[in-house]
This record gives C-alpha cells, sequence and structure tokens, in this order.
C-alpha cells in the first residue's frame, strides 16, 4: 500500500532525484528525475504515473514539446493531450473504480517543484471520498503517497491492461 509522507519529504526526495530542472516536465520526459512509470508514449506525448501523488492511481498527460501557454501550444496537439486524458480517466474508472474523476489541465508561473510547472500538462485524478475538492487533492499541505517501485510498476501493469480498450 503507497505511504503518506509530509510535503517537507516529498520535496527533499524530488531534489535528491534530479535537482530543481529548470523545466520539470521536460526533465521528467528526458527521464532526468528519478524513475517514470509509462503508461503509454509517442513522439509527441507521455502518458505517466507521477511518482508523487495525492490520490493513488493519478495518472498524467505530458505535452514533450516545451510549451508554457495555450497561445504557443499547437492546436493539434493540445487536441491530442486532452483526446489521451480521456481515455486515461476511461482507465482509471476501469482499473480503481473512483466514485468520479478530476481531469485539470495545468500550467503555472508559480515556478517549477510540485504542482506550479510551467509545462501545460493534464493530470486525471480518481476521487474516492465524497467531499474531495480541488484544493484536497493539488494541495500538498496534507501530506504525498508515494510508492515503492514494485508498487508503481504493479500499478503501471494494471492500467497498460486496459489502456487500448479505455
Amino acid at each position: 500500500m503507497p505511504t503518506l509522507i509530509p510535503r517537507a519529504e516529498a520535496l527533499r526526495q524530488i531534489e535528491a532525484e534530479g535537482g530543481t530542472p529548470e523545466c520539470l516536465m521536460c526533465a521528467i520526459v528526458r527521464r532526468e528525475v528519478g524513475a517514470t512509470y509509462a503508461i503509454a508514449e509517442d513522439a509527441t506525448m507521455l502518458v505517466m504515473l507521477p511518482r508523487y501523488v495525492r490520490r493513488w492511481g493519478h495518472v498524467m498527460v505530458v505535452p514533450k514539446p516545451h510549451v508554457t501557454s495555450f497561445a504557443e501550444v499547437d492546436p493539434g496537439l493540445w487536441a491530442r493531450a486532452n483526446q489521451l486524458a480521456h481515455q486515461a480517466a476511461r482507465m482509471v474508472e476501469r482499473v480503481m473504480r473512483p466514485r468520479r474523476c478530476y481531469v485539470a489541465s495545468t500550467g503555472s508561473s508559480a515556478g517549477e517543484m510540485t504542482q506550479t510547472s510551467r509545462h501545460l500538462h493534464v493530470h486525471v485524478i480518481p476521487l474516492y471520498e465524497a467531499d474531495d475538492r480541488p484544493s484536497d487533492v493539488f494541495s500538498w499541505t496534507e501530506g504525498i503517497y508515494v510508492g515503492t517501485p514494485e508498487e508503481w510498476e504493479a500499478l503501471r501493469a494494471s492500467y497498460c491492461a486496459v489502456w487500448d480498450a479505455s
């Protein structure tokens, strides 16, 4: 079962794995910041399990080109990101059986640590509690779930098994 760790510990682990890259999403795509558990990948997109999550089963869709605003993102690339996010949400529903999923496009001017990458990306977050709110799943104040490599691989494998049918 995944372990809940304090925000400060998660930040220490992230920095130990890859420092403070200029763009966290680009560093993930280039495999520069620890293990990457890819569910699907092609020349322009990465669908993966972020390793520091507020809800187990969280999936992220990352366009590989470095884009930080909707003005600069190619409409076709963004449509593909959203198509993959829809497919990921269907996959999460099949495997995790949550009450519902949040699908949120994020990109921030706040910086490059946890939940604030300027690089546009899409989160698919399973919600298990009736009273889950965005502040519950996007804030790290209550801690972060992390898994062992075996737990991440088991989750990745369960998702991959249904990806094409989702």
